[in-house]
């Protein structure tokens, strides 16, 4: 329950974020490829929770459908609807590169799930 609540809050999140008109956001250019790394954060966490929503780790095995399913729903294809839509949005553009950045991000997460113990941090 925990990580679907996560998950959801999540994409409202970046959802929010990716599709916010250009010029109302602040001006937060710090380093050269910033932008590439938050696309690749916030698409490594949507990807991360959402392959594990309503899987118990104890059912990870039995799940695989469920898990590809997640993943390609919220590990590739929101990326690809986000960075698509901002071509709709003023003063935001749509980059094939941030794309390929959300497409890495996702996959990172994939694997990340099956990597990161959650053991002491329970999302189940």
């Amino acid at each position: 329950m925990i990580r679907t609540v996560l998950a959801i809050s999540w994409l409202v999140i970046i959802s929010l974020a990716m599709l916010t008109p250009g010029n109302k956001l602040p001006d937060a250019n710090y380093f050269e490829l910033q932008d590439k790394l938050i696309h690749l954060i916030c698409f490594f966490g949507l990807s991360f929770l959402w392959t594990g929503v309503g899987i118990k780790k104890s059912e990870v095995s039995e799940n695989r459908k469920r898990l590809i399913f997640n993943f390609i729903l919220f590990g590739v294809l929101a990326g690809i609807v986000l960075e698509s839509l901002q071509h709709y949005i003023p003063n935001r553009t749509f980059d094939i590169m941030d794309m390929i950045v959300n497409e890495i991000g996702g996959i990172l997460g994939f694997l990340a799930y099956f990597k990161i113990p959650t053991d002491k941090i329970s999302l189940d």
